[in-house]
């Protein structure tokens, strides 16, 4: 969906994004990552041409983005930003509804959608259309953001530092609304943070940037467990990243059968990460826990010496 072949920008002297490629599947989720002025900001800016690239080439489906007009390219690549970009004189329900009333959508269909979006994200039409940017709390206003850059059904969404000014909760669920909405809309996303537990929980492909250049890219765990030099794996946590690794890891991935001793009293779901699974174990001082599906049934169980990684007992 998104290629980059070759890319540099150079603002004057100075070089921002120094000679990068990059491909971006469709319907994948690409966490651009690194230190405050490595480029990738600059990176997701020329994708949808809000910064022009110096040299080699950007490709969306197949076509380089200068074949595009750049209007009718900013209008099908959703763009979200960290201070929201809401007009602060429109009704929610007009700041949503602005590119399709762009695209000439008519007004049935624009109000169709809206209300569409605006149940999906959590925020019922009858108590939020009608209100205005500063009615709102940051995690409210960052829905809407998410609900306008989705509004024209785009295949492409840039995500630029857009939960970064919200409290850690919020943040949070936000984080799990975004997960679930990509599991439902399956878009290109491209997102940028320099938070790496936001990426870690995010990501489907990890691009680590440094200095205007990548240094590494794969999928989150492959970086995790084989960081190209030091600098990636200080960035992705030092000697913690076993833990960020078992956040990444489910229990059912380690669990064992029901042996013949009795249950552990303690459970754990299959589908938590084996990082919730040693709280457990080192809150309830244990070493073993039941692991449970859906319903609540047990199915396994997990040790201690399981999940660490060593050999079944």
């Amino acid at each position: 969906m998104i290629e980059l072949f070759d890319v540099t920008k150079r603002f004057g002297d100075e070089i921002a994004v120094n000679d990068i490629s990059l491909r971006v599947e469709k319907g994948e989720l690409c966490a651009l990552v690194g230190t405050s002025g490595c480029g990738k900001s600059t990176t997701l800016r020329m994708i949808n041409r809000l910064i022009e690239h110096s040299e080699g080439e950007i490709h969306l489906d197949g076509q380089p983005v200068r074949t595009f007009n750049e209007q009718l390219l900013r209008r099908r690549i959703g763009y979200v930003i960290q201070s929201t970009g809401l007009f602060p004189h429109w009704t929610v329900a007009r700041n949503i509804g602005l590119v399709p009333r762009l695209l000439k959508w008519p007004r049935t269909r624009i109000r169709e959608r809206v209300a569409e979006l605006m149940g999906l994200l959590g925020l019922p039409p009858a108590e939020f259309a009608a209100k205005y940017p500063h009615q709102l709390s940051g995690g409210q206003a960052q829905r809407v953001g998410v609900a306008r850059a989705l509004a024209a059904d785009p295949e492409i969404l840039l995500m630029d530092e857009p939960f970064g000014a919200l409290d850690p909760i919020t943040r949070e669920s936000l984080q799990h609304e975004l997960r679930d909405l990509q599991a439902r809309l399956h878009k290109t996303i491209v997102f940028v943070t320099h938070d790496m537990d936001e990426a870690l929980a995010l990501a489907d492909r990890l691009v680590v940037m440094h200095r205007g250049r990548i240094v590494q890219q794969g999928r989150p765990i492959e970086l995790l467990r084989e960081p190209v030099d030091n600098f990636v794996a200080s960035l992705l946590g030092g000697v913690e990243r076993g833990l960020k690794e078992a956040g990444l890891t489910r229990v059912s991935e380690r669990m064992l059968p029901l042996g013949p001793r009795l249950l552990a009293r303690e459970r754990v779901a299959q589908t938590a990460p084996l990082r919730d699974a040693l709280s457990m174990m080192l809150w309830h001082r244990v070493d073993r826990l039941t692991v449970v599906d859906d319903d609540d049934i047990p199915i396994g169980e997990l040790s201690l010496r399981r999940l660490v990684g060593g050999r079944p007992e």
